[in-house]
């Protein structure tokens, strides 16, 4: 952030964020893991509630206490009898709580980061001017988790609508399902995913409106296309090498299993995860503050060609040859 604006990469200049702004990765953490929390504690109530408004007869506790497979599930099958729609509007309400919550949650959460990140890169005035635009972020995010479940719908349509596909007469419809349903769902999912969340940096950054914002990133992704799909691919890189890393750091605890307990284990592991998501979270961290530093980037003025000296006419042939005394001292040949 102290190097000249023409030298200065998006790249370093995200982790210098990080570094020039160690609050910066406090603040996103309280927000997802307060959220992560919520969301888990709102799971379990629904889960207890569900659970609680099941009749479990004297009988049925006799055989789910004899821990014997078949007797098991025919309890389980009995006391699970006609609950089927319930389950599925216990789901249905617990999702739709989740995806509420994780819109305000991200609304005000990545607004206070943003706002941050646009100080630092865009200087003091245009901090004192960053608003919070609450209500525009909560509606970027709402669009963004709805097109999400969208897409995660077809994506399990697809493979649904395949399956049932499967016989030789509609081999040709179960493919197409197969690799068109579930490829476009993933592309589309993915991509529409990622430009809008982009989208609440021109929100916070030029204070606009949840529609003016998306046509401010499409004109910033097809002024700066080529430097983001770098940049996306360079923090992609990043987040896969360190999850493969972590991944492998988070089973190692396993192998101590035959000199401490289980609970011991299970609480180192659960330590490790709770390193990599934090990780992960400063590389996505990391990733808007390049976005940011892109954006000051393009924001500036080109520099203006300087102007060449004009130089003076070319004479005519008869005037150099009716007076080449002159035309030396002219040119000062004098």
């Amino acid at each position: 952030m102290s190097q000249p604006a023409s030298s200065r990469s998006p790249f370093q200049e995200g982790f210098a964020a990080l570094r020039g702004e160690p609050l910066l990765l406090a603040a996103e953490l309280t927000w997802r893991w307060c959220f992560a929390f919520s969301a888990w504690l709102l799971a379990l109530t629904a889960a207890a509630l569900f659970l609680d408004s099941l009749q479990v007869s004297a009988l049925d506790r006799f055989l789910l206490s004899t821990l014997q497979p078949t007797l098991a599930s025919t309890a389980l099958s009995h006391i699970l009898h006609g609950t089927l729609l319930r389950i599925v509007w216990t789901k249905l309400i617990v999702l739709a709580g989740l995806t509420l919550l994780w819109c305000f949650a991200a609304a005000a959460g990545r607004a206070a980061s943003l706002r941050n990140l646009v100080a630092l890169f865009g200087g003091e005035d245009r901090s004192e001017d960053a608003g919070w635009q609450f209500r525009p972020m909560f509606v970027l995010h709402c669009v963004r988790a709805i097109w999400t479940w969208t897409a995660f719908g077809c994506l399990i349509g697809s493979v649904f609508l395949g399956t049932a596909m499967l016989q030789p007469p509609r081999a040709a419809r179960a493919a197409f399902f197969y690799v068109f349903g579930i490829a476009l769902s993933i592309v589309f999912g993915v991509v529409l995913n990622w430009f809008f969340g982009l989208t609440p940096l021109f929100c916070i950054r030029n204070q606009a409106s949840a529609r003016e914002a998306v046509s401010l990133t499409l004109d910033f992704c097809s002024r700066q296309g080529g430097r983001l799909f770098g940049l996306t691919l360079g923090f992609l890189a990043l987040r896969i090498v360190w999850a493969i890393a972590m991944f492998l750091l988070v089973l190692s605890p396993t192998a101590l299993g035959k000199h401490f307990a289980i609970g011991w284990v299970l609480l180192l592991m659960y330590l490790l995860s709770l390193i990599y998501f934090a990780g992960a979270d400063a590389l996505k961290l990391a990733q808007l503050g390049a976005y940011a530093a892109l954006a000051e980037l393009d924001a500036q003025p080109a520099p203006e060609p300087v102007p060449q000296p004009e130089l003076p006419p070319p004479l005519p042939v008869t005037v150099i040859e009716s007076n080449p005394e002159g035309i030396a001292d002219r040119l000062g040949f004098a």
